[in-house]
């Protein structure tokens, strides 16, 4: 038998359990066929085989970005970047905002997105009085980094119909100022009604071209930073177009999972179209229940309240019952339930619905996970830890909201939280993501924050929950292939399984801890096809 491909004069790291070592790996039909020394396989050179030096790169399993937001990261490609790095205070809002409505005709929607209130120097959110003198005739959206609230201007909340007399809808709020009149700043399921109802829109007027291209900016972006998957955290009828058109034009270079937003999913759940449906490249994943709100919006519900205004316990998204329903009714559908839960008192509801349909040990066999676990404390681990519920973790967090964690928590909370070390050690199988684009979606900076849980200003959070680099570099393939029933066919390079691979320039655990960020990625392969490369 002749590969395909050989690459050859690597290190190759399998990160199986035996962490085998290679110099090069054959691929056949998109599977990894061979693996040893170069001169092993030079007999399986055929005439069509393709032969690539890797020049001493180091090979991983392809990184695995276990929870994102890709169609609203590809949404907002185009939107103002409103992070701490840029905006560090509202007039630099503002700044930016009026340069836009400038250059953007009458009525066009204007969007910004990743502010948040603690980055900027007044501690709070921009309001529609801010935004109003300086878009006077466009529509304003500005989403926080925690994609838990928003901002709108007076002429989106007249759009939204959003007035005086509006009520808060179930699982969200409309902020009110002294007068009753909405200051423009929306949180949870006020937001979110906001953003479905925009991108929706939006979607629904694009050409299955158009969408393609739409896609492909934002997946090819996923490629460069080593990614060969992507598990889509919010997907809707019009996502699901999207990723169909960017298939069929072969312009879908990463595999994609898809999260699908319960509200959203009934002709899916209708269809009987469950979890596991689709093709190499693209698979129907879990369905997406939120239980809490945002830990760095502070809407996370927790049943000790915040040390920051208003000072409350956060927002659950519904009652306790409530859960338990959706949790019973997609779970005897056969689905994958994937539950937002941040809070302790969120993640207690989420763990009381699972036990309600899986009992208080189970193997779990669909899988039902939680997304974040910010306060999975050691009674909540306990109970999940008999559940076998596995958690989908952002380590990247730290890096860029650590300093907000411990301004809403305080020092002694904040380092209780994200306990990695506990939940690997316990037994709970965690997958690495970004949240992207809550946080960068880089994972070089997700492997430094699971290894140093280091805040913006310096500050350690829960020295003693720091995972070694191995262990985070296991958290993005094994961890995260096992949160989507991957782990036969992705998580490790072993024979048989997918040609799916990340290409870096050195190995994360050879240097120092301070030049990971700057490792180069040099080539991202999927299925034995390089998509990506330097």
């Amino acid at each position: 038998m002749t590969m395909d491909t050989i690459f050859y004069n690597g290190h190759i790291n399998a990160l199986d359990d035996d962490d085998c070592i290679y110099e090069a790996v054959g691929v056949s039909h998109g599977r990894i066929s061979a693996l040893g020394m170069g001169s092993d396989l030079k007999t399986l050179i055929g005439p069509k085989t393709e032969v690539l030096d890797l020049q001493g790169a180091v090979m991983f399993p392809g990184f695995m970005e276990a929870h994102n937001h890709l169609s609203i990261f590809a949404y907002l490609l185009d939107g103002i970047d409103l992070s701490a790095q840029k905006a560090r205070k509202i007039d630099d809002v503002l700044t930016f905002v009026k340069a836009e409505s400038e250059k953007t005709p009458a009525g066009t929607w204007i969007k910004g997105s990743r502010y948040a209130e603690y980055f900027l120097a007044e501690n709070r959110h921009p309001t529609r009085y801010d935004l109003d003198p300086v878009s006077p005739d466009n529509p304003v959206v500005l989403f926080h980094t925690s994609f838990h609230a928003c901002v709108l201007n007076s002429r989106a909340l007249e759009m939204f119909s959003i007035a005086r007399e509006s009520k808060s809808p179930q699982g969200g709020i409309i902020e009110k100022g002294p007068d009753s009149e909405p200051t423009g700043v929306l949180h949870d399921q006020a937001m979110m009604d906001v953003l479905n109802k925009l991108f929706s829109s939006d979607i629904a007027g694009m050409s299955d071209s158009e969408l393609s291209t739409f896609c492909y900016r934002a997946t090819q972006h996923f490629a460069s930073l080593g990614f060969v998957f992507a598990a889509d955290a919010l997907v809707v009828p019009q996502t699901l177009k999207m990723y169909q058109a960017a298939q069929n034009a072969g312009r879908l270079p990463i595999r994609i999972y898809t999260m699908n937003y319960a509200p959203t999913a009934d002709a899916l759940t209708g269809a009987q179209i469950r979890t596991g449906f689709g093709s190499n490249k693209l698979r129907i994943g879990p369905i997406k229940i939120f239980a809490d709100g945002g830990m760095s919006n502070r809407t996370a519900a927790v049943e000790t309240p915040y040390l920051t205004p208003p000072y409350g316990k956060g927002l659950k998204i519904q009652s306790q019952e409530e859960l338990i329903e959706k949790v019973k009714w997609y779970n005897a559908l056969g689905y994958q339930i994937a539950t937002h839960a941040q809070g302790d008192a969120g993640i207690r509801d989420t763990l009381d619905a699972y036990e309600a349909v899986l009992g208080a040990r189970s193997n779990n066999p669909l899988r039902h996970r939680i997304e974040h676990g910010g306060c999975l404390y050691p009674d909540l681990l306990s109970r999940a830890v008999a559940m076998n519920i596995p958690v989908a973790v952002q380590p990247v967090f730290f890096s860029e909201l650590g300093d907000g964690f411990i301004e809403a928590f305080g020092p002694e909370t904040a380092d209780r939280l994200y306990p990695f070390k506990s939940m690997l050690a316990a037994g709970i199988k965690l997958g690495g993501s970004s949240d992207c684009p809550v946080s960068e979606l880089d994972p070089r900076k997700g492997l430094c924050g699971a290894v140093i849980r280091s805040t913006p200003s310096g500050k350690i959070l829960g020295p003693t929950e720091r995972l070694t680099m191995d262990e985070a570099l296991r958290m993005y393939t094994q961890g995260s292939a096992y949160l989507s029933f991957d782990e036969g066919r992705n998580g490790t390079i072993e024979l048989g399984k997918r040609a799916d691979f990340t290409v870096m320039a050195a190995d994360p655990r050879r240097v120092d801890l301070v030049e990971v960020p700057d490792i180069p990625f040099t080539m991202t392969i999927v299925g034995g096809e390089i998509v990506w490369s330097a």
